[in-house]
Protein backbone atom coordinates (compact mmCIF):
# COMPACT_ATOMS: atom_id res chain seq x y z
CA UNK A 1 0.00 0.00 0.00
CA UNK A 2 0.62 3.72 -0.70
CA UNK A 3 1.41 5.99 1.90
CA UNK A 4 -0.45 9.49 1.08
CA UNK A 5 1.35 12.67 0.00
CA UNK A 6 -1.32 14.63 0.96
CA UNK A 7 -1.28 16.73 4.15
CA UNK A 8 -4.17 15.86 6.72
CA UNK A 9 -6.39 18.53 7.35
CA UNK A 10 -6.85 18.72 10.88
CA UNK A 11 -2.35 18.96 11.45
CA UNK A 12 -1.21 21.67 12.89
CA UNK A 13 1.80 24.33 11.31
CA UNK A 14 5.04 23.04 12.25
CA UNK A 15 6.71 26.10 14.77
CA UNK A 16 10.88 26.40 15.15
CA UNK A 17 11.57 26.21 18.78
CA UNK A 18 13.99 28.97 19.41
CA UNK A 19 14.12 28.59 23.15
CA UNK A 20 16.46 25.47 23.31
CA UNK A 21 18.59 27.14 20.61
CA UNK A 22 19.18 30.47 22.36
CA UNK A 23 20.20 28.20 26.04
CA UNK A 24 22.64 26.61 24.48
CA UNK A 25 24.61 29.31 22.90
CA UNK A 26 24.08 30.73 25.98
CA UNK A 27 25.55 28.23 27.37
CA UNK A 28 28.34 28.05 25.03
CA UNK A 29 29.22 31.49 25.40
CA UNK A 30 29.48 31.07 28.92
CA UNK A 31 31.69 28.03 28.64
CA UNK A 32 34.02 29.94 26.53
CA UNK A 33 33.93 33.57 28.52
CA UNK A 34 35.28 31.06 31.50
CA UNK A 35 37.62 29.17 29.26
CA UNK A 36 39.26 31.79 27.80
CA UNK A 37 43.25 32.44 29.08
CA UNK A 38 43.99 36.03 28.50
CA UNK A 39 47.98 36.22 27.90
CA UNK A 40 50.00 39.37 28.10
CA UNK A 41 50.81 41.29 24.57
CA UNK A 42 54.08 40.60 22.80
CA UNK A 43 56.19 43.73 22.57
CA UNK A 44 55.16 45.70 25.86
CA UNK A 45 58.28 46.39 28.37
CA UNK A 46 57.57 46.25 31.94
CA UNK A 47 59.94 49.16 32.77
CA UNK A 48 58.15 52.24 34.42
CA UNK A 49 59.17 55.51 31.56
CA UNK A 50 59.13 58.75 32.87
CA UNK A 51 56.48 60.95 31.48
CA UNK A 52 58.79 64.02 30.98
CA UNK A 53 57.35 66.73 33.43
CA UNK A 54 59.72 66.88 36.46
CA UNK A 55 57.77 68.54 38.68
CA UNK A 56 55.00 65.37 38.86
CA UNK A 57 56.94 62.63 38.99
CA UNK A 58 57.72 61.73 42.51
CA UNK A 59 61.34 59.58 42.92
CA UNK A 60 60.92 56.30 44.48
CA UNK A 61 63.67 55.80 47.14
CA UNK A 62 66.24 53.07 45.28
CA UNK A 63 69.62 51.52 45.79
CA UNK A 64 72.23 53.40 44.52
CA UNK A 65 73.56 51.21 42.05
CA UNK A 66 77.40 50.06 41.75
CA UNK A 67 78.23 51.59 38.23
CA UNK A 68 76.40 53.15 35.42
CA UNK A 69 76.72 51.65 31.66
CA UNK A 70 75.65 53.77 28.78
CA UNK A 71 74.86 50.90 25.95
CA UNK A 72 73.95 52.88 23.12
CA UNK A 73 72.99 51.68 19.79
CA UNK A 74 73.30 53.36 16.31
CA UNK A 75 71.82 52.72 12.99
CA UNK A 76 74.41 53.12 10.31
CA UNK A 77 73.57 51.44 6.86
CA UNK A 78 71.72 48.37 6.83
CA UNK A 79 73.40 47.59 10.19
CA UNK A 80 73.87 48.77 13.73
CA UNK A 81 76.98 49.38 15.92
CA UNK A 82 77.08 49.16 19.53
CA UNK A 83 78.84 51.61 21.83
CA UNK A 84 79.28 50.76 25.47
CA UNK A 85 80.09 53.92 27.46
CA UNK A 86 81.23 55.93 24.07
CA UNK A 87 83.83 52.97 22.89
CA UNK A 88 83.14 50.99 19.86
CA UNK A 89 81.80 47.22 20.31
CA UNK A 90 81.79 44.84 17.34
CA UNK A 91 78.72 43.01 17.60
CA UNK A 92 75.93 41.79 19.81
CA UNK A 93 78.31 38.98 21.33
CA UNK A 94 80.85 41.45 22.87
CA UNK A 95 78.19 43.56 23.95
CA UNK A 96 76.51 40.28 25.86
CA UNK A 97 80.07 39.15 26.81
CA UNK A 98 80.89 42.74 29.05
CA UNK A 99 77.12 42.76 30.29
CA UNK A 100 77.88 39.41 31.89
CA UNK A 101 81.06 40.80 33.77
CA UNK A 102 78.68 43.32 35.02
CA UNK A 103 77.19 43.30 38.69
CA UNK A 104 73.48 42.51 39.28
CA UNK A 105 73.18 46.43 40.83
CA UNK A 106 74.63 48.25 37.67
CA UNK A 107 72.25 50.51 35.95
CA UNK A 108 72.26 49.96 32.31
CA UNK A 109 70.68 52.97 29.98
CA UNK A 110 69.33 51.50 26.67
CA UNK A 111 70.39 54.66 24.41
CA UNK A 112 68.80 53.87 20.99
CA UNK A 113 68.78 56.12 17.80
CA UNK A 114 65.22 57.26 16.43
CA UNK A 115 66.11 55.20 13.37
CA UNK A 116 67.14 51.91 15.15
CA UNK A 117 64.66 48.87 14.23
CA UNK A 118 63.11 48.09 17.77
CA UNK A 119 64.07 44.46 17.43
CA UNK A 120 67.76 45.33 18.49
CA UNK A 121 66.53 47.50 21.43
CA UNK A 122 64.23 44.59 22.98
CA UNK A 123 67.01 42.16 21.99
CA UNK A 124 69.49 43.99 24.73
CA UNK A 125 66.66 44.74 27.19
CA UNK A 126 65.72 40.86 27.14
CA UNK A 127 70.04 40.48 27.43
CA UNK A 128 69.67 42.44 30.52
CA UNK A 129 66.47 40.87 32.27
CA UNK A 130 68.31 37.14 30.92
CA UNK A 131 71.42 38.48 33.00
CA UNK A 132 69.00 39.35 35.90
CA UNK A 133 69.82 42.92 35.91
CA UNK A 134 67.01 44.76 37.06
CA UNK A 135 68.15 48.54 36.65
CA UNK A 136 67.03 49.06 33.25
CA UNK A 137 66.45 52.49 31.98
CA UNK A 138 65.77 54.32 29.06
CA UNK A 139 66.54 58.16 28.58
CA UNK A 140 63.52 60.46 27.02
CA UNK A 141 65.82 61.76 25.06
CA UNK A 142 68.20 60.37 23.35
CA UNK A 143 71.29 61.88 24.94
CA UNK A 144 73.87 62.18 21.74
CA UNK A 145 70.64 62.07 19.53
CA UNK A 146 71.14 58.64 18.05
CA UNK A 147 74.36 59.37 16.58
CA UNK A 148 77.63 57.95 16.86
CA UNK A 149 79.38 59.32 19.81
CA UNK A 150 81.49 62.49 18.97
CA UNK A 151 78.85 63.32 16.28
CA UNK A 152 77.24 66.30 16.05
CA UNK A 153 73.69 66.29 17.44
CA UNK A 154 70.66 66.56 15.52
CA UNK A 155 69.11 69.44 15.28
Amino acid sequence: MRASHRARAGAATMELQLGPLIDTVFLMLTYFLFTITLTTIEGLLPSELASGDDEQVTEKPQQDPKTQVIVRVVQTGASVQYFIDDWPVTGFDRVTKHLEALDKQSMIVLDAGGNVAYEHVVALYNLCLRLEIANVVFPIEPTRGGNAPGAAPRS
